[in-house]
């Protein structure tokens, strides 16, 4: 069985988005006789924890390494699950956040798992590394041990890097910098792979050096066995349903879609009274009122 080094931040018990993409992953690495170790974050303050996701570890007999580290989550580590700020505070704590720290502010803890996988380098052989971004800092760090030792690198964009949606560079120079350590990532990894076509063509686009056959689209997917438990809700009438799953960022907002619901209903309560939307996810308490 080869024997692959997973480097990613966002694990169980975490929760939300980012971390269920690469536990899905790992638990089917050995049916693909790859046998994956983990170097992840040790206890974080975040804003969801579930325990559940763990089972999955647990049934793969997964080996996972927690290394602790500098950054603004693990010093928050006392607090456990934390509250989601207001958006005008997250965006004030973002442009701070991007501005201090380069590439983000999960530095401190890429350099420890680092040197927690020379660590396992001097022990034993690893026939690849996956790592997988945000944080990008993690795939930046992890290219100089591609170079370092020659390991194959294998990089997963959940989402874009340079020029994302996130992205706020208050200096060319800070634009500079990302762009450079992105191109640096890319020429030393053997192999990209990316959610979505968009981002597919927008790294393509940006550095001309690579090609469709270095890219690799490997969208979200599902597990079965987390439908196995699943019960199903008989519908007791015949109203619309509107459903949004996922959380709320800086590029997209309820709010006009309901505002533009509040008037239908008070122009045309009709209308209104046959549908019914829900929200599976967090919902900031402003978009609640």
């Amino acid at each position: 069985m080869f024997k692959v080094l997973v480097i990613a931040y966002y694990f169980p018990p975490m929760g939300l988005s980012g971390v269920q993409r690469t536990l899905k992953f790992i638990k089917f690495m050995k049916n693909y006789n790859w046998e994956p170790t983990v170097i992840t974050a040790g206890e974080v303050g975040y804003f969801a924890h579930d325990d559940s996701l763990s089972e999955d570890l647990n049934k793969a007999d997964i080996r996972i390494i927690r290394t602790e580290g500098g950054d603004p989550n693990s010093r928050l580590s006392k607090y456990g699950t934390i509250k989601l700020p207001r958006e005008i505070f997250r965006k004030i704590f973002n442009k701070l956040r991007q501005t201090f720290f380069i590439p983000d502010n999960k530095i401190s803890w890429s350099r420890k798992a680092y040197s927690k996988a020379e660590e396992l380098l001097k022990q034993e052989h690893f026939d690849a590394i996956f790592v997988t971004g945000p944080p990008f800092s993690a795939m930046h760090v992890f290219s100089q041990i591609k170079r370092k030792h020659n390991i194959p690198l294998i990089v997963d964009y959940r989402d874009l890097w340079y020029d994302s949606y996130f992205a706020f560079y208050p200096t060319p120079i800070h634009r500079s910098l990302h762009k450079k350590m992105e191109y640096n990532v890319l020429k030393a990894a053997d192999r990209i792979i990316v959610t979505n076509r968009k981002i597919n063509d927008k790294i393509i686009n940006q550095y001309p050096f690579l090609t469709f056959n270095d890219v690799v689209i490997i969208t979200h997917g599902f597990d079965p066995e987390d439908f196995e438990k699943a019960k199903i809700i008989p519908k007791h009438n015949n109203r619309m349903i509107l459903t949004y799953s996922g959380i709320f960022m800086v590029y997209n907002s309820p709010k006009y879609f309901l505002e533009a619901f509040k008037e239908i209903s008070i122009k045309h309560p009709e209308i209104a009274k046959n549908i019914e939307l829900h929200f599976v996810g967090f919902l900031r308490s402003e978009n609640q009122r």
